[in-house]
């Protein structure tokens, strides 16, 4: 029998199945640096070396059903010489992400006690998917990922995820079709952002490959920015409105007090202040009107039917209406706009219909924009559709 080259290492043995007949062995790299060279002439050299051995007992035949890659390596009829054997070496993987995956493979994760798993953590399984060709969207997988999330999104200490945790859970949330955490992600980045929107790696994870589609993160700045048009209109409308009627004196002073105590909110002009400041931030700066601090004083009794519109009445409502506009981008809408077979999408556009609702069979509720935004098919098909009549109340987007 041949030495075990990693015979002197340190071991670490986990029991995936009881009635194992194959044993895969992770082994841990570790990075150190040497100089090269003398004088003037030395350079640092980094290395990753052999530091561990995890060693993993499972059932063949489940690695095998589990991966294309697996299958093929240890086909008993194919020329690899892995084959034949009981025991594989794995060199370039992380052992975590091994484990976990084996566990749910085996069905003996569910991930609910998983706290001490990192985002990276996460990206690092997706990787080790993406290399050995197992499917994040197994229901075991999705099961385990549902578990992590609720698990880690309000953790004994209070804390919660933050803005960049949700533009590193993006892409997880997508691959592992978690459509609650997607939408909760993708609502969160819309309200929050400051300027463009960019989904986003773990720190030192170099692995460039895993991205989202980009027409995925454009939609989340297009909602984003109907967001910043229905705060804008809702709070133009007076200022529009005074230049249909009559002409009358009061409203040059009405007008002004009214555009004034925006002003003084800091909010104000949104064309200006929407580069600088989040949804989120622009909303709380104008519930300062909301408040009081701000009153406008020309508004009363001796002003003119048109110019007695109620400015506490019209900010508020410009602020819950963009509030309550957007509830992320829905996973079911995006692939049924794009499906996996064929080109036909006739199950996204049946949303569209009289008496049916926007978030029909989906797995989170949500409005209109959610719906739109959520569309991954062919742009002339949504230009055709908002050149049709409309036939329902909530048509905007």
């Amino acid at each position: 029998m041949a030495t075990d080259t990693y015979w002197q290492l340190e071991h670490e043995y986990y029991t995936i199945a009881t009635d194992h007949d194959l044993i895969v062995r992770v082994i841990e790299h570790k990075e150190v640096t040497r100089t090269e060279g003398k004088g003037k002439d030395a350079k640092i050299v980094k290395d990753f070396v052999p530091n561990k051995v995890h060693e993993f007992k499972v059932k063949r035949s489940v690695v095998v059903d589990s991966s294309k890659y697996f299958d093929k390596l240890l086909d008993t009829n194919s020329s690899f010489k892995d084959s034949q054997q009981s025991r594989i070496d794995l060199l370039e993987d992380e052992a975590r992400s091994a484990e976990i995956w084996f566990k749910i493979l085996h069905g003996s994760d569910s991930g609910s006690s998983n706290l001490d798993i990192t985002i990276k953590n996460v990206w690092e399984m997706l990787l080790t998917a993406h290399k050995y060709g197992l499917d994040p969207q197994l229901p075991a997988a999705k099961a385990w990922f549902e578990a992590w999330w609720l698990a880690n999104e309000k953790k004994p200490n209070g804390r919660t995820f933050d803005f960049g945790d949700y533009r590193e859970l993006l892409f997880p949330c997508h691959t592992f079709d978690y459509a609650p955490g997607f939408a909760a992600a993708t609502k969160h980045l819309a309200y929050n952002a400051i300027g463009h929107i960019t989904e986003k790696r773990p720190d030192n994870f170099h692995h460039y490959h895993l991205r989202l589609e980009l027409g995925i993160v454009q939609q989340i700045n297009a909602a984003k920015g109907r967001l910043k048009g229905i705060l804008f209109r809702g709070l133009y409308k007076p200022i529009k409105d005074s230049f249909t009627g009559p002409h009358c004196d009061c409203k040059f002073k009405t007008y002004y007090t009214y555009e004034q105590a925006l002003f003084k909110t800091g909010a104000w002009p949104l064309e200006d202040t929407f580069l600088y400041n989040s949804i989120t931030k622009l909303l709380r700066m104008l519930g300062n009107f909301m408040l009081g601090n701000f009153r406008s004083k020309a508004v009363g009794p001796e002003m003119c039917a048109k110019c007695r519109f109620d400015v506490h009445k019209v900010v508020p409502e410009a602020l819950s209406e963009t509030s309550d506009s957007f509830d992320g981008l829905c996973l079911d809408c995006m692939n049924t706009s794009n499906p996996k077979v064929g080109d036909a999408d006739e199950e996204y556009w049946r949303h569209a219909e009289q008496g049916t609702a926007w978030d029909a069979h989906c797995r989170v509720r949500h409005s209109q924009p959610s719906w739109y935004f959520s569309f991954m098919g062919h742009k002339e098909k949504m230009i055709e559709w908002k050149k049709r009549p409309r036939n329902r109340n909530d048509s905007g987007s």
